[in-house]
């Protein structure tokens, strides 16, 4: 469960499955994940929660994400706001050139997502990663 003053985050996506899991990673690094299905929801709960940094997951380099990023960095509440790119596309370029703070490779990776949130001050540095639980080791009896 995040703590009182944990950093919020606001993932902007149509992907439940990737709302989950990005949910999942910010509960054991201590933030809290809010998720909208549309830019105008973003727009919505950014001005009701004040997230401390956005998510924009992109599903292609042609979809109207990139109008998205254009609004969240033209709009005044989101204009400061470092916003992570989430796409499996390779457009590390052009995500630099309107505005994002980082990207993101999916599939995402915990450790990657700490480190997204570090490097764009979400999170602090000194910010102790969560370890992996281990994996159960197999017993073979002979």
């Amino acid at each position: 469960m995040p703590h009182v003053n944990c950093p919020t985050l606001l993932l902007i996506t149509g992907n439940q499955h990737l709302l989950y899991l990005i949910t999942r990673y910010g509960e054991r690094g201590g933030c809290r994940v809010l998720g909208a299905g549309s830019i105008e929801r973003a727009l919505e709960l950014v001005e009701q929660e004040r997230p401390d940094g956005l998510l924009l997951h992109l599903l292609s380099m042609i979809d109207r994400g990139w109008d998205d990023m254009r609004r969240l960095k033209a709009h005044p509440a989101t204009a400061g706001l470092p916003v992570t790119i989430i796409s499996a596309m390779a457009d590390e370029v052009r995500a630099r050139a309107e505005g994002a703070a980082y990207w993101l490779w999916q599939p995402v990776m915990y450790a990657d997502f700490l480190a997204a949130l570090r490097r764009t001050a979400v999170l602090p540095q000194a910010t102790p990663a969560v370890a992996e639980p281990e994996e159960r080791k197999e017993v073979r009896s002979h």
